[in-house]
């Protein structure tokens, strides 16, 4: 009787250490994304900021790339480890899940974690894989009948704003041939239209037609690149947070090959002087918060980094507003505080509106995009190119987008697909 006492006592400090590996094998993956989460809140890592001053330096980002993939891959395998256990235990699954927990191991290696590095290896932690700049962009993806297959479930197309009309053609001529910072409204909780109208062939590239369907001469001599036969010599990108670009399969080789990349100053002033148009979607993920059908939010009131950018770089901003976006993905509009603390929190990190607050289902609704007319800032730009700029003078650019903004809405709501006519834009 002693000695069995005695060897199961023995025994408690194997099946605690056991206990213990088990617990830190399951919560260890968390606590390392929590912790990851945390210093990239702190820093900046993964959102990129319009107007950054300061890098992250390339070899820290892949560090910690490379630490939240340890997590993320770890607590999802965690999740199918218990997840298989326990459907071990139904009669009905037990012929037909691994019995040898080595072989379970294998095939998470072989169909998880393996083809994940792989993919990682060869993308986002590689030299040619940055979402730094705009290497990755393909014409030939642009004009994939992928995005023209999803465009045709909505409705897509590209106008030009009713303004254009109310300019003559010397005053036309004046906005052809020059490069611009693009100023996106709404994000959404995806801004698809944006991106298949702005970003792809999908709604037709732009023209001389606007939202009433008037046709306008267009410019001799059009390029062949996307939105050419209208601004002839753009090269259209797009600055997005780099948590949206750069971090999982499917949205990476997505925003890379249609020429978007991380959304910080220095890499968005390399490809304006670069001579490329980048489009920014001003409000962010903050606004992603209010997209909802019946209403517009123009999140603006203390973004004004790429006025300053704009100034900077000697540019003019070309203001655009897609109708439908606000409604492809309706978010809850009075959520609960602790949701709200969650989603700020999120989006501090990554830059990308999570978890989503879905208030029904994604609606099939027409996206169009309108193109309005430049708003001219070159009385405000500095002696020379990169000089700092004045508080006031971009305050007073500022003042100049919000007022293009507005009439661009009020112009064409009434004109475009999807009932916008009694829309009213907030300006938040």
């Amino acid at each position: 009787m002693f000695s069995l006492i005695e060897a199961s006592s023995s025994s408690l400090p194997v099946l605690s250490a056991m206990a213990i590996f088990s617990i830190s094998r399951d919560l260890g993956p968390l606590l390392l994304l929590v912790l990851t989460a945390f210093v990239w809140k702190k820093h900046f890592y993964m959102r990129g900021l319009t107007y950054r001053k300061t890098v992250v330096p390339v070899s820290r980002e892949r560090l910690m790339k490379s630490i939240f993939y340890v997590g993320f891959l770890g607590s999802i395998d965690a999740v199918l480890r218990r997840s298989g256990q326990l459907l071990a235990r139904l009669p009905i699954m037990a012929h037909l899940l691994p019995r040898e927990a080595s072989t379970s191991f294998l095939l998470r290696m072989l169909l998880l974690h393996m083809p994940w590095a792989v993919w990682a290896l060869r993308g986002p932690l590689s030299d040619r894989g940055s979402t730094r700049d705009d290497h990755g962009w393909s014409d030939t993806v642009t004009r994939s009948r992928f995005w023209k297959a999803v465009a045709s479930y909505f409705g897509c197309r590209i106008v030009l704003s009713e303004e254009w009309r109310q300019l003559d053609e010397t005053q036309r001529r004046r906005w052809y041939d020059r490069h611009y910072v693009i100023a996106m409204h709404p994000h959404g909780l995806l801004p698809l239209g944006a991106i298949l109208n702005g970003l792809t062939w999908a709604g037709g590239g732009l023209r001389g037609i606007t939202a009433s369907g008037a046709e306008l001469p267009e410019p001799e001599n059009g390029g062949k690149l996307l939105h050419q036969r209208w601004f002839r010599h753009m090269k259209l990108r797009a600055a997005v947070a780099s948590g949206a670009c750069g971090l999982f399969p499917g949205f990476y080789e997505m925003f890379t090959t249609l020429g978007a990349f991380e959304c910080t100053k220095p890499f968005i002033r390399d490809r304006l002087r670069e001579g490329k148009d980048v489009a920014i979607f001003v409000g962010g993920a903050q606004e992603s918060s209010f997209a909802s059908p019946n209403r517009y939010v123009c999140f603006i009131s203390t973004h004004k980094g790429f006025v300053r950018l704009a100034l900077e770089e000697h540019r003019d901003i070309l203001p655009m507003w897609t109708f439908g976006d606000e409604s492809i993905m309706p978010q809850i509009l009075h959520r609960p505080a602790w949701l709200v603390a969650l989603q700020s929190f999120w989006r501090s990190i990554t830059g990308i509106q999570v978890p989503p607050a879905f208030s029904g289902f994604p609606q099939l609704v027409p996206l169009t995009l309108v193109t309005g007319v430049p708003v001219s800032l070159e009385d405000l730009w500095p002696a020379k190119l990169g000089d700092a700029v004045t508080d006031a003078a971009v305050e007073e650019g500022h003042r100049r987008y919000v007022k293009a903004q507005q009439k661009l809405f009020d112009s064409n709501k009434a004109l475009v697909a999807g009932g916008h006519q009694n829309a009213v834009i907030e300006f938040l």
